[in-house]
């Protein structure tokens, strides 16, 4: 029996899709949350997965690592490191969640590996941050300031003039500054939602906000979009510029520098994204895991 781990802090929906899309492979879905997990060196493999027992899992897909502190984030992450170097697939790996989830981070892989992105600032100090904030006034374009570690546009502040940073909340005590994109038509607001498997993109969507935050959970409206070479191209030099195996990435259309790679979200969700494509997202992700589980099906498919 081959059995996977699903990590997530709360399932639903997305195991739900995945556990049909594993099963025609003999393959057990467990749902699992790395909070629960453990350093346990009296076992064999020194780690403790609920439901799994003494045993390591055949492999292992990240959904969701929940908010925590510092050190309880670090343990859970310890505990996908661990997985990973006993040779456990994971998806995505620790390394390339550690790269992404950190939007700095990512801001300059893309900016080393040539991947156009909006102009971005991160600095801690408050002197350094009302002088790019003050800087960006006097070249007539606004900021956004967006949390470090943070998704769903939350949390996330648009900034005019210097003096708007006084009256912001911080998080973490950090400003991380990116130069507002404005739409290419008036108050059409909107971006574009790629989803990427193995550096080949399997779907894309175009999200309209009704302000010029375009997250689903804000209210965003998703519509169907064809996979556009010249997007799709971007998004899966993303992907390679972060080495991630799956991703979802945001790219948006600026008024006089073509297209942008805004984020990339290496635990992203589809379920507003399945709703506009007739591509079963969750069976491509069923056979990249496949593809590094060996599966026999490889084989009887001519892969």
């Amino acid at each position: 029996m081959i059995r996977v781990v699903i990590f997530n802090d709360s399932h639903g929906w997305h195991s739900d899709q995945l556990e049909t899309a594993l099963a025609p492979y003999g393959i057990t879905l467990i749902r699992s949350n790395l909070a629960q997990c453990r350093i346990d060196l009296d076992r064999p493999s020194g780690l403790h997965i609920p439901g799994i027992g003494a045993e390591l899992p055949d492999g292992v897909i990240v959904r969701g690592i929940a908010a925590g502190s510092f050190e309880q984030i670090t343990l859970r992450l310890d505990i996908l490191h661990a997985l990973a170097e006993l040779g456990v697939p994971v998806l995505n790996s620790p390394l390339a969640i550690e790269r992404t989830v950190d939007k700095a981070r990512t801001s300059l892989l893309l900016r080393y590996k040539g991947v156009p992105t909006p102009r971005t600032w991160a600095c801690e100090d408050w002197e350094q941050a009302r002088f790019v904030s003050a800087q960006a006034q006097q070249e007539k374009h606004e900021l956004v300031l967006k949390p470090l570690f943070g998704c769903q546009g939350q949390g996330i502040t648009r900034i005019g003039k210097s003096t708007d940073l006084e009256t912001c909340e911080v998080t973490g005590g950090l400003y991380y500054l990116q130069e507002f994109i404005p739409p290419t038509q008036p108050n059409r607001w909107q971006d574009w939602r790629f989803f990427v498997v193995d550096h080949r993109c399997i779907a894309a969507m175009v999200r309209r906000g009704r302000s010029w935050i375009t997250n689903v959970a804000r209210g965003a409206e998703c519509f169907p979009a064809a996979l556009d070479r010249q997007m799709g191209t971007l998004a899966c030099q993303a992907t390679r510029a972060v080495a991630v195996d799956y991703a979802g990435v945001d790219i948006i259309q600026t008024p006089d520098k073509g297209f942008q790679v805004l984020e990339v979200n290496s635990v992203p969700s589809w379920k507003a994204l399945q709703q506009t494509t007739g591509v079963n997202i969750a069976n491509a992700l069923a056979e990249a895991l496949l593809k590094r589980l060996q599966h026999p099906y490889l084989e009887q498919s001519g892969w």
